[in-house]
């Protein structure tokens, strides 16, 4: 994946959900009321949106 492209990219919180493993996208909420992630709003959609780098960032290397 190139970098420069992704560091503004914004995406759903199903995908967020998604990269970080977790079933739902009731658990991206938790992180975002926690203060780990924070949301944007895209013109013409009320659903909210997170950084692609920001959920990269919390994601952790699974160990083998």
């Amino acid at each position: 994946m190139n970098t420069e492209s992704n560091e503004n990219k914004l995406i759903t919180l199903t995908q967020a959900a998604y990269i970080l493993g977790y079933k739902s996208y009731r658990s991206i909420n938790k992180l975002i009321k926690e203060g780990h992630l924070r949301t944007f709003n895209l013109p013409g959609t009320t659903r909210k949106r997170v950084n692609f780098t920001d959920v990269m960032n919390l994601a952790t290397p699974e160990k083998h």
